[in-house]
């Protein structure tokens, strides 16, 4: 009887031992696993086609975009950005780190000094692409230009990071908030939609075309771009043409700090009385970080605006 149980113990241990070395088989042939160590090399395409190697972690990043800080934030990196750029100032966190430049103009100096092991870049900065490469710094380059770029963009600064699942989790609330609002306008035919201006600049009048972002945060919230024929990113426009447009609401950023547009000064322009947005006193301004930065806060845009058009379907 002992014998017969010493047998069994030393089939259970060679079964358990079995088990472990396949697991270890099975997390070896996965390249970089989810977690602080990796027993792999991990290799990712950015945005710019860019095939980029990572041999370990980044546990000190820098980035040089205010949507790349949120993004970096939102997928819950925070704690490894060492640096950000000087208009990153969400979430609270980022406007205490180290400032390394303008979104033009970083100073390289200062992102060295700061050590990190990658910089979360944009196209912007593909000119620094040789400066960083010569001191060998690991450098993500992202460029969404739709929702669906910044779902793209969040995955992958989540996997690089090792929060993959936190990053997926915030893409699918972030889908699960929009479902909600299309479910509200689906009974809305396209052509009965909210006629929408949205006011990029004033002087020169500009707004936006169909290849932007903001113009299908617009189109998400059920609005209906009056300049959805544009043939570049930010026409510039006449204001002949917005008064024979007629848009029902007209939307403007307010960016802290600048001299913004008003209610007040729409309302005084030549000829735009004849507005059905000025008439009904349609005439609403937005944070402009959250539809302007290609980030997660999209999703907080879109639904300002749908509560701006159809106040009775989402509130006020």
């Amino acid at each position: 009887m002992r014998m017969f149980r010493g047998a069994v113990q030393v089939r259970r241990l060679s079964l358990l031992a079995m088990v472990i070395l396949a697991l270890v088989i099975a997390g070896s042939g996965c390249g970089l696993k989810i977690g602080a160590r990796s027993s792999g090399p991990l290799t990712v395409t950015d945005d710019a086609g860019r095939q980029v190697t990572f041999d370990h972690r980044p546990a000190r990043i820098v980035s040089l975009a205010p949507s790349n800080t949120e993004i970096l934030f939102a997928v819950g990196a925070g704690p490894k950005v060492v640096g950000v750029d000087t208009y990153s100032d969400y979430p609270a966190d980022a406007k205490s780190l180290p400032k390394v430049g303008g979104f033009s103009n970083p100073n390289i100096e200062a992102i060295v000094a700061l050590k990190p092991d990658l910089i979360l870049a944009t196209g912007e900065h593909s000119k620094l692409l040789d400066q960083f490469e010569k001191v060998n710094l690991r450098v993500l380059i992202l460029s969404p230009r739709t929702i669906e770029d910044v779902y793209a963009n969040l995955v992958l600064v989540g996997r690089v990071a090792g929060s993959e699942q936190k990053a997926k989790a915030v893409v699918e609330e972030m889908k699960a908030r929009l479902a909600k609002i299309a479910e509200g306008l689906k009974m809305i035919k396209p052509e009965d939609r909210v006629a929408v201006y949205y006011e990029v600049y004033s002087d020169p009048l500009m707004s936006v075309g169909p290849g932007t972002f903001i113009h299908q945060v617009i189109t998400l919230a059920g609005g209906r771009n009056i300049f959805a024929d544009a043939k570049t990113d930010y026409p510039v426009v006449d204001s002949e043409t917005i008064v024979a447009r007629n848009p029902a609401v007209i939307v403007y950023p307010d960016f802290h700090g600048s001299q913004a547009l008003t209610a007040d000064k729409v309302r005084s322009r030549p000829g735009w009385g004849k507005i059905q947005a000025v008439n009904k006193g349609q005439v609403f301004s937005i944070n402009a970080d959250t539809i302007s930065r290609p980030g997660p806060r999209l999703v907080d845009a879109v639904e300002t605006l749908a509560k701006m058009f159809y106040p009775d379907k989402f509130g006020k």
